[in-house]
């Protein structure tokens, strides 16, 4: 089930009504958003290898000790759905070399079939406290069979070789895109967006909307 049901009412609006208060709120139209302080861009736009069906890709950069982060993926995914034509969402854990644990998690999570309890882990986290006691891999293991998750098979995957792979591989994607902080938020390989702007829904819908139009503008030339 997704996690962003605090949003859902909001589907069964007229998707441009929306828009219309994220517009009028920030001046989309009106005003031009400055680089540098709603948004950042890369010097060099950054390619991907991934699947997108010719449309914007958005990439989320979360980490589980983020008080904010399952916020953020919740507007993310509600953005992408009232904008499915244009736009895709996909989620990534941070990784470093010395900062496991997010992305190995996440991955074992993905590798048992159970992605979608990562969208609880990251709400559940979303309070420090919490996270400080599930970061602990007893605590985990038991929350996680709360959640229908078979422990052992997670731990073992955890711990795998191709676990391992994945964390190297998220490690370099770290490195790649220049992520300092969470959440972060890359716009097809060109535009970042921090905590400055994602703060705040109706910023950061405003936001998008202004790259996301700068950017099929530069595809239609």
């Amino acid at each position: 089930m997704m996690k962003f049901w605090r949003y859902s009412l909001l589907l069964l609006l007229i998707p441009s009504a929306f828009a219309k208060n994220a517009a009028d709120s920030f001046g989309v139209g009106k005003l031009r958003f400055k680089e540098g302080k709603d948004y950042f861009s890369y010097s060099s736009p950054i390619k991907t290898d991934e699947r997108t069906d010719n449309k914007i890709l958005v990439q989320s950069f979360f980490d589980y000790d983020c008080r904010n982060c399952s916020d953020v993926q919740d507007v993310l995914e509600l953005y992408a759905q009232l904008n499915s034509n244009q736009v895709m969402v996909k989620n990534y854990p941070i990784a470093l070399p010395k900062a496991q644990f997010s992305a190995r998690t996440f991955y074992s999570l993905k590798a048992v079939g159970r992605e979608d309890v990562s969208d609880s882990l990251l709400l559940e986290t979303s309070d420090k406290h919490m996270y400080n006691k599930l970061s602990k891999m007893n605590n985990l293991l038991r929350w996680l069979e709360k959640k229908g998750v078979d422990g052992r098979t997670f731990k073992e995957m955890y711990d795998s070789p191709e676990i391992s792979a994945a964390l190297n591989d998220m490690v370099d994607m770290t490195e790649k895109y220049g992520v300092f902080t969470y959440p972060f938020v890359v716009i097809q390989g060109k535009y970042a967006l921090t905590n400055s702007t994602l703060y705040n829904d109706d910023y950061t819908f405003a936001v998008m909307d202004y790259l996301v139009k700068q950017l099929t503008r530069e595809k239609a030339e």
